[in-house]
């Protein structure tokens, strides 16, 4: 079969829709939903792994198309997440994609078939979500991604409600993953929780095992669990070369507590202390920039760098630019208070642009980002609808927790 013809020097550093991940990953749901990616709407999945092997589905109808797409500057609506990144910043995780993996670009893309497939799937970044198991029941989460919530759908609103959906019923999608380890460069693990995950630990002893440690572990988790079962992860995570650890933390205290619940606090903090001072974790802090704590964005970062959690040297701290649920995205903030929001989260920005420049500039890029759009008037009524169901679920509230965003109750737009 043909081999199609690209332009690599365009493709890496001008192309506007170009990214390698179609070429070396697949991201799986909880639910076995198969995307090209974790940046995007989970609305069209490409295949599900209870149907399919990951193999079948990365030579798929929508995997080939999107491989042409990209190598002729055509736009994907899958990725449209990553574009609307792109305008209110240069970064993005196509862009990311691009630095972490070009060093695979002569190896992949000249193998594509001119329909789009290709002969071999190496998977040299991993993503799948076996199951939504978790010890938390976070705001801007859902039933798919947590155990918890799940739960708390069937005992509150259906009876049949799953609580635990599992990617891989047979099997045999742990015994796939498994057969490409000696492929992996970079194990991104995320849940549900997983550090509360079986196949997790399975994977990891299989790396041990192989001699597989120079993979670089990258983790997105909830702070919460040192020891599972037998596994103490402190130790196993001594046997490799480069761990990168990013703690979900959208605030610190009884904010904290409120948007992730099943969080102790102080608990969490003290783990976060224990990751920071050890010397074989890069550590960082991820944190979902929402309606909740744009106002308090600064204040926020300033407590993590009053207690050593967060520090000049950091090479990065995530600030995730949240879409969805539309009604807790930093866009749907009324212009009055998204005007004073924007003022203090300058502020801060302009009192660290010299000693953290990297946090200051992604501030920067969540004002712009809350600028795009103004969306209250539209969500005024599910956004209280929603958050007025869970808080007497739980026995919690929202206005009691966050005074400052009291006017909230009386702005229109």
């Amino acid at each position: 079969m043909k081999i199609i013809q690209f332009n690599k020097d365009y493709l890496l550093k001008e192309s506007k829709v170009f990214c390698m991940f179609p070429w070396l990953h697949l991201n799986v749901t909880p639910k076995g939903d198969v995307y090209p990616c974790c940046s995007n709407n989970y609305t069209t999945p490409f295949g599900n792994t209870r149907i399919s092997s990951l193999k079948e589905i990365f030579n798929g109808e929508h995997m080939k198309q999107l491989r042409l797409n990209m190598l002729n500057e055509t736009p994907s609506k899958i990725c449209e997440f990553c574009y609307k990144h792109e305008e209110a910043g240069p970064y993005s995780f196509r862009t990311y994609s691009i630095e972490q993996f070009d060093k695979r670009f002569d190896e992949l893309i000249p193998t594509t078939n001119e329909d789009g497939t290709m002969d071999e799937f190496k998977m040299h970044y991993f993503d799948i979500r076996f199951s939504n198991i978790c010890n938390f029941k976070c705001r801007t989460c859902g039933s798919e991604f947590s155990s918890q919530w799940g739960a708390e759908m069937r005992k509150h609103h259906d009876k049949k409600h799953p609580i635990v959906i599992h990617a891989d019923k047979a099997g045999n999608l742990l015994n796939e993953v498994l057969e490409h380890i000696e492929h992996i460069d970079l194990a991104y693990f995320a849940g549900g929780e997983p550090l509360i995950t079986d196949e997790h630990y399975i994977i990891l002893e299989e790396m041990i095992r192989k001699d597989r440690t120079n993979i670089t572990l990258r983790y997105n988790t909830n702070a919460s669990t040192l020891l599972y079962k037998k596994h103490n992860i402190l130790e196993l995570w001594k046997h490799f070369k480069r761990v990168e650890l990013s703690c979900s933390i959208d605030h610190y205290g009884k904010k904290a507590e409120w948007l992730r619940h099943g969080t102790d606090w102080g608990k969490i903090e003290s783990n976060l202390l224990t990751f920071r001072n050890l010397d074989y974790i890069s550590f960082q802090i991820n944190t979902v920039f929402s309606i909740f704590n744009y106002f308090t964005l600064g204040e926020f970062y300033e407590y993590l760098k009053s207690k050593d959690i967060i520090r000049e040297k950091d090479w990065y701290n995530s600030l995730y630019l949240a879409v969805h649920p539309s009604y807790y995205s930093a866009k749907s903030m009324p212009k009055i208070l998204k005007t004073e929001a924007k003022e203090r989260a300058k502020a801060f920005c302009e009192a660290n642009s010299q000693s953290n420049p990297t946090l200051a500039r992604l501030v920067v890029d969540a004002i712009n980002f809350a600028d795009t759009k103004n969306t209250w008037a539209e969500n005024k009524q599910t956004f209280f609808g929603h958050t007025n169901s869970i808080d007497k679920i739980r026995n919690e509230e929202f206005i009691k927790t966050f005074p400052e965003l009291t006017c909230l109750l009386t702005e229109e737009e």
